[in-house]
């Protein structure tokens, strides 16, 4: 009953895949994952969401450390959010906008 941000993108990850096991109850976990880490998600929503949001190019070299996600959100939200740090920030997206109505 409560908000979780898990930021992976100073992490140090071998090789291989690793493992994380989230379950949130009534609120809310974020994890950040940096773009050249691959992510499998296997996670539920019991009346709550399991996502993945990606933005900017997420596509990760083939052979990429793997970040393999499960759990169950009841009542809340899970998200994972892959980001590329060069990837337009909702500012200069609302600038873009703007700019390309006045033109």
């Amino acid at each position: 009953m409560g908000n979780v941000e898990i930021d992976l993108r100073q992490a140090h990850l071998g090789a291989g895949t690793s493992e994380m096991e989230v379950n949130c109850v009534m609120g809310s976990i974020t994890i950040t994952v940096p773009p050249e880490i691959r992510v499998i998600c296997d996670g539920h929503g019991m009346l709550g969401s399991f996502d993945v949001q990606r933005e900017g190019n997420t596509t990760p070299p083939p052979d990429a450390p793997t970040v393999h996600v499960t759990g169950t959100a009841y009542l809340g939200s899970i998200e994972i959010k892959v980001i590329d740090p060069n990837a337009p920030t909702w500012t200069e997206k609302l600038k873009s906008s703007w700019s390309s109505l006045k033109g």
